[in-house]
């Protein structure tokens, strides 16, 4: 299967920008039919282009995620990343200022609701691992929508490596964050398919967030942000997840690309599931 490998850099190149909608109600974004190196958009050949690590766009309530789209459209960047709020970070991480991915406290928003039992990470109520935040759900769609209106193409990032303990310890998923006695794993075990009621969780976000995203056409899925860094993965997680997608996909009008993302000069790509193709 040829597949397109998709570099988000701002680099001197050449792209075709999506002619802005309305809404995004057409076609999904898909490999070109005639060279599926290249993505075709709206009915045009694509390429995507961005610049930027503005992951916390949705679940950093302070951020302005229109004035930050308008900015990519006017230098005609047509993509953005983001993450989906079940890994954030802390004002320290990585040494990054004004990091979207760490929000102030009481900002942070994500795709399952809060309950009424106190001693979250950030201060708030620990989250309930069995209930939707339909307040997030709006504002990422409102987002989506927002870039489709630019022409921007939506990475959907659903996880992201826990790069320490940390950081593991800042995410919902963790047993400490939410009242349902999930993630009781360490930060390099989190997709490692030990712990059933933790893979439950990840698949249940999964179908959610595809099944509210399932109308627009600027988007895509990544399975999960840098899966090669710190070990621990089981080489049955992400194609378990690409298999939710699909899986929920079957049951909707529109089909949505599915991305991987591959060692960073680590590793030689022999064989992905053949859902993925970028």
């Amino acid at each position: 299967m040829t597949r397109t490998f998709l570099i988000s850099l701002a680099v001197a190149c050449g792209c075709v920008v999506g002619v802005p909608h309305l809404c995004g109600a057409g076609v999904p974004l898909s490999l070109h039919p005639d060279n599926p190196h290249y993505f075709l958009f709206r009915g045009k050949p694509a390429v995507l282009i961005t610049s930027g690590e503005h992951y916390g766009a949705v679940l950093n309530l302070d951020f302005d995620y229109v004035a930050y789209l308008d900015e990519l459209a006017a230098h005609r960047f047509n993509h953005t990343r983001l993450f989906s709020g079940t890994y954030c970070e802390r004002e320290d991480s990585f040494g990054i200022t004004d990091n979207t991915l760490a929000p102030a406290r009481g900002r942070f928003i994500c795709p399952w609701a809060r309950s009424q039992t106190p001693g979250a990470f950030d201060g708030g109520n620990k989250f309930d691992l069995t209930r939707w935040d339909e307040r997030y759900f709006v504002r990422l769609k409102d987002f989506v929508r927002e870039a489709g209106r630019r022409g921007i193409v939506v990475e959907m990032n659903l996880f992201c490596t826990m790069y320490s303990e940390a950081l593991w310890q800042s995410s919902p998923m963790h047993t400490t964050n939410n009242v349902n006695g999930i993630g009781r794993v360490g930060p390099y075990d989190v997709y490692s398919l030990k712990e059933e009621a933790l893979t439950k969780a990840q698949e249940a976000v999964t179908r959610k967030i595809v099944q509210e995203l399932s109308s627009f056409d600027n988007l895509y899925y990544e399975v999960c942000n840098e899966p090669y860094e710190r070990g621990g993965m089981h080489a049955d997680w992400q194609p378990r997840i690409v298999e939710v997608i699909l899986e929920t996909e079957k049951q909707l009008p529109s089909k949505h690309l599915i991305s991987l993302n591959d060692g960073n000069r680590t590793s030689k790509i022999k064989r992905t599931h053949p859902a993925v193709s970028i």
